[in-house]
């Protein structure tokens, strides 16, 4: 966007700050029931402050009705009538990817999503924020001072209120204007693909040994060690689940590490020790010793490896790869140029067009004939929009590199 071009800031809702709706969830549910076209739809989470990712806000808005800020806590049972009228017609939101999990445990579910985060990907945008879709499409400015506010804490703010109002204020107009623009680049075929895997996609698998990573950034690397951050990784999860607090909130992971480091030998050494300085870290000595002492009884083989790999590809790092023949080097050098050139003609980003994993997967399993890179990418899982736009490009790499003619 030009920085010359002046926006016009919006700082409340054209029809004013919406009430909270909570008791009278079924008036909202009529209302909507009476307005027409496709639900603006966002949340408000509490990430970082509270336990849980759950929905403690969801903003709807609709032509015809208007918008609604609705405080799900505690009528979960009485959502259905909801979810029947919100799967009546598209949603509109902005990385539906982030939004849509905590709806789904609300039991609500579109049956079409448009993502104007994504249509920005496709268009090219450097910035995909909606605040910089928004001014850049728009010529609105929207701040975004709120995002990282506690939204579990009752009353919000009318400031608060205004915020989670504004954010689907505008996205029916987005979603207009970047259809138009869309449909001129010829790509709004590519939305509906991307849109679409993102509404079937299913719930992130839990990570596994999730303490690793404090374990690397503390550098913990003696197995006893390792056992102690294992449990009081556990010790800390289950603290926080009870106090319905993020787990950093407690004990900070970075603490824990260095805590497992000193391997405390008593209870004594856990309440002196100086990373438990203030009185909340303090009051919890007792059970981050509970957790620690059965460590000491453990034999080594009963203690967590020393190695381990995080990564769940069934091939080795890059960067290993020239130690399996020259063949998969040369397969991953065709597939990343042609690939990043591809991206740089479109004018998006490389991972849009296909991600890293699936190129790495594509270069490691290799091919027999080039001619046969189209259909092993849509095993893999590319859209069809992907395989049409990349697929010809590594094909003629391939081509040229083994020196044969296109075929006829």
């Amino acid at each position: 966007m030009n920085e010359s071009v002046e926006l016009i800031a919006l700082d409340e809702p054209r029809e004013g700050i919406p009430d909270v709706t909570h008791d009278d969830i079924e008036d909202v549910t009529a209302a909507l029931v009476a307005g027409h076209g496709p639900f603006s739809v966002d949340t408000e989470r509490a990430m970082g402050i509270r336990y849980s990712d759950r929905a403690y806000l969801v903003q709807i808005r609709r032509e015809g009705a208007g918008t609604f800020l609705i405080d799900p806590v505690g009528i979960e049972d009485r959502l259905g009538p909801l979810a029947d009228v919100m799967a009546t017609d598209q949603w509109i939101l902005h990385a539906a990817d982030q939004d849509l999990p905590c709806l789904h445990e609300l039991n609500l579910y579109p049956p079409e999503v448009f993502d104007t985060e994504i249509a920005g990907l496709l268009l090219g945008f450097p910035r995909i924020s909606l605040q910089s879709e928004v001014a850049e499409v728009l010529g609105f400015g929207l701040a975004k001072e709120h995002s990282n506010s506690d939204w579990s804490e009752r009353p919000l703010a009318p400031a608060l209120l205004a915020y989670a109002a504004l954010d689907v204020e505008l996205l029916l107009d987005l979603r207009d204007e970047l259809t138009k623009m869309l449909e001129r680049a010829g790509r709004l075929e590519w939305l509906r693909e991307e849109c679409e895997e993102i509404r079937l996609r299913g719930p992130r698998p839990p990570k596994v040994q999730p303490w690793r990573k404090a374990a690397r950034q503390a550098g913990v690397k003696d197995q006893r060690s390792l056992g102690m951050l294992e449990a009081l990784w556990s010790q800390r999860d289950e603290l926080a689940r009870t106090r319905d607090l993020a787990p950093e909130k407690v004990l900070p992971s970075k603490v824990m590490g260095q805590l497992a480091l000193r391997k405390p030998r008593s209870r004594q050494d856990v309440e002196n020790s100086p990373l438990l300085r203030s009185r909340a870290r303090r009051r919890d000595a007792g059970a981050y010793w509970s957790a620690i002492e059965p460590v000491w009884k453990l034999d080594t083989e009963e203690l967590p490896s020393r190695r381990f790999n995080s990564d769940p590809a069934p091939f080795p790092p890059v960067k290993q790869w020239h130690k399996h023949g020259e063949d998969v080097e040369e397969r991953w050098t065709i597939v990343r140029a042609a690939v990043l050139a591809r991206a740089d003609d479109l004018g998006i980003r490389q991972e849009l067009l296909l991600k890293p994993l699936l190129q790495k997967h594509l270069a490691w399993d290799g091919w027999d004939d080039p001619d046969e890179i189209p259909v092993l990418l849509a095993a893999l899982g590319a859209r069809p929009w992907q395989v049409e736009n990349v697929a010809p490009a590594i094909v003629a790499s391939a081509r040229r590199a083994k020196k044969q003619p296109p075929k006829l």
